[in-house]
């Protein structure tokens, strides 16, 4: 026993790491079946690419290789090759971004504990594992969490380059980057200030030799962001999917349209959910085509004065954009906006632009916790003397500042975004708290001693008042998380009290422990919400609301519900029924309408709008070419969105009308995709 003990003391630091690593990957991947395959328009693609090389090099939504998804492939590689090897299972596809957001947080510790210490890193590694946002993205097969981890490794050969003066560590960094950019595309740029400027400045070089190295770097980073892009550019149109979210079929104008100008202004997105399991796609003439088992909906109906599934009760609204206002009922976010909103995302989920927006009801619970004593921590722990240590916060400053900027001003992303926000916030509050216990610890008999140390604990109690207002939002979680953050927060006060007057130190620790305690309760308690409730796979968030009779949050474009596995509509067994090999299961103007079909079959259908349902890969002849070739047969005009009026004038006028009640039928009555609910009217192409 004694060795166990002997033990426990050396590697203490080590078991602490490993234990919230435990934590986080709990966190990530507990009860993962909950959320089914997650994102339907990236399962879809997953399974498409699964089918065959081109689909999986092109990233294409569909198994006939006729539209890509809106994002450059690196994640959904990834997600693919893990399908691959387990199979199609919406656990195989969030697998990575779990394992992602555990070695996250290991990332965190080892880049904060080399400079700041061993206690300010396993801090910072804990407070990164328990923001809502991270918890989030990890368990959502959005690719945003293999982003932060490879952003990360880049910030770790940023500080090795630096403190050894080699230029391979820097286009090491170019390198990373450049792999989050075919991530994410641009938003992996997010970090650039803060990388260059922290190299300008704390490089051991020359300043020309600094900026020749810059240079090179940012070659290597544009040669590996675009070397796949330009790929697709140029090969020839015509034997690859149209890039969706485009009007020319063009992968530049995604990087800057879609994927960039319309994130800072807001012009229109999107997003999915799904379920399904993978097979072999059947062949035929459908009379052989796989039985799949009735699924019924699991309800998801706004009952009055419950939660919405947008964190906003019924009986709360308010715009969320000055400061702590009250929760907005409507975000424009659902298909059946009167207003159009913006589509699958904005409008209220985040609030109007504003220097408070990170601080509004929406965004606070998601990443911004611990935003206030971050920014605190900053001039309180910064030191004059120039050193690695001072080069490694002005960093996170940077990363910090930029985020927030961009966060507080653009005119369109998702809550889940903030997980972007969540490394700077977690290294400079372990930061900060460290910073706090070291000078209590080793204060001197001048009273100027304790001002740091003194306003550090100020700032970090202001922080817990911001959550016990968030808390108030929320009557349900009054009458018991209240006494709890309160209490813990009070009696750590009390020991500080004792520990100034008898100094001794085991009292300052448990008064450490009780107040970092208090200010985790509600954070954690949102990061757990994912994991115990019925999370929305289109816009994941986290929130009180998902455990709230066990709802679904609302689903934007691709819709609002979580199916049981195999779940089909009518129309889907109907289209199963009838199909013939050689031709799409279904035709429609948006991959909302289609994914589950690709996800439930494998079979091969044409969402010619794309994501958004404004692709203009689908021209007039093009219809009559793939008509006549016998690909398209059925046809599903939902008159949702813009609609193509020569398509639909020549739908109308030269396919037969399918009356509904064909495939309109038991329980599964009125279902018309498994996602959304969009209706429309289906059509038949008779050969």
């Amino acid at each position: 026993m004694q060795r166990f003990f002997v033990f426990v003391r050396k590697n203490k630091y080590f078991i602490a790491l490993f234990l919230i690593s435990v934590l986080s990957f709990g966190l990530n991947f507990y009860a993962i079946s909950n959320n089914g395959t997650g994102n339907e328009y990236y399962a879809a693609c997953v399974k498409s690419m699964t089918q065959s090389l081109k689909n999986f090099f092109f990233v294409s939504f569909d198994p006939a290789g006729m539209v890509s998804v809106d994002k450059p492939p690196l994640g959904l590689w990834v997600q693919a090759i893990f399908v691959l090897i387990f199979g199609y299972h919406g656990w195989a596809m969030m697998l990575p971004q779990a394992l992602a957001g555990t070695a996250s947080c290991i990332l965190i510790y080892i880049l904060t504990a080399k400079y700041f210490g061993k206690p300010a890193g396993l801090i910072s590694s804990l407070f990164f594992a328990f923001t809502p946002a991270v918890v989030v993205v990890a368990r959502n097969n959005t690719m945003d969490m293999q982003l932060v981890f490879v952003l990360l490794v880049s910030v770790w050969f940023l500080f090795r380059s630096i403190e050894k003066g080699k230029w391979r560590y820097l286009f090491a960094t170019a390198v990373f980057i450049g792999l989050g950019f075919n991530i994410k595309m641009l938003q992996a740029y997010m970090i650039l200030p803060a990388i260059a400027l922290t190299y300008l400045i704390y490089a051991k070089e020359k300043l020309g030799r600094r900026f020749l190295a810059g240079i090179l770097s940012m070659v290597i980073l544009l040669g590996v962001s675009f070397a796949w892009v330009l790929v697709v550019e140029f090969y020839p149109s015509e034997n690859r999917p149209y890039v969706d979210s485009t009007s020319n079929n063009s992968m530049l104008e995604l990087v800057i349209g879609h994927n960039g100008t319309e994130r800072m202004f807001g012009q229109g997105m999107g997003g999915g959910k799904g379920i399904g399991n993978v097979g072999t796609p059947p062949s035929g003439d459908g009379t052989n085509a796989p039985k799949i088992p009735d699924g019924s909906n699991t309800p998801g109906d706004n009952m009055p004065g419950k939660p919405d599934g947008n964190g906003m009760p019924d009986s709360q609204d308010g715009n969320g954009t000055d400061g702590f206002a009250k929760r907005n009922r409507d975000d424009g976010r659902r298909a059946d906006n009167p207003n159009g909103g913006v589509i699958g995302g904005g409008g209220s989920e985040i609030g109007n632009a504003s220097p408070l927006r990170l601080w509004s009801s929406n965004l606070y619970g998601q990443g911004s916790w611990f935003l206030l004593f971050a920014l605190c921590s900053i001039p309180l722990c910064l030191r004059k003397k120039r050193s690695m240590q001072q080069g490694a916060l002005v960093f996170w400053t940077l990363w910090l500042v930029v985020m927030a900027v961009f966060f507080s001003f653009a005119g369109f992303y998702h809550r889940y975004y903030l997980c972007m926000l969540a490394p700077a916030i977690a290294v400079l509050c372990g930061i900060g708290i460290f910073e706090m216990y070291k000078g209590f610890k080793e204060r001197k008999e001048k009273k100027s001693d304790y001002l740091r140390p003194v306003l550090l604990l100020i700032a970090f109690l202001a922080n817990i008042g911001l959550q016990i207002v968030c808390v108030f939002w929320y009557s349900e979680l009054v009458a018991w998380m209240l006494p709890v953050i309160a209490g813990a927060a009070g009696i750590g006060i009390l020991l500080l009290v004792v520990f100034c007057v008898k100094t001794k130190q085991g009292v300052l620790l448990l008064a450490a422990t009780l107040l970092v305690l208090s200010s985790l309760v509600a954070p954690a308690y949102w990061a757990l919400t994912p994991v115990m409730g019925s999370p929305n796979a289109t816009m994941p968030y986290a929130g009180p609301e998902l455990i709230q009779s066990g709802k679904v949050g609302r689903g934007g474009a691709f819709g609002t519900q979580k199916e049981p596995q195999n779940a089909v509509s009518g129309l889907e067994q109907y289209l199963l029924k009838n199909y013939k090999a050689g031709s799409f299961l279904i035709t429609a103007q948006r991959s909302a309408t289609v994914a589950q079909y690709i996800i439930d079959t494998g079979l091969p259908c044409y969402a010619y709008g794309g994501f958004l349902g404004t692709d203009n890969s689908l021209t007039q002849e093009k219809l009559k070419n793939l008509v006549s070739e016998g690909k398209i047969t059925y046809f599903l005009l939902s008159g949702e969105g813009r609609q193509n009026d020569e398509i639909a004038s020549y739908v109308k006028e030269n396919a037969v009308k399918i009356d509904a009640s064909e495939y309109n039928s038991g329980g599964n009555s009125g279902k018309t995709g498994a996602m959304g609910q969009m209706g429309g009217t289906l059509y038949l192409f008779k050969s």
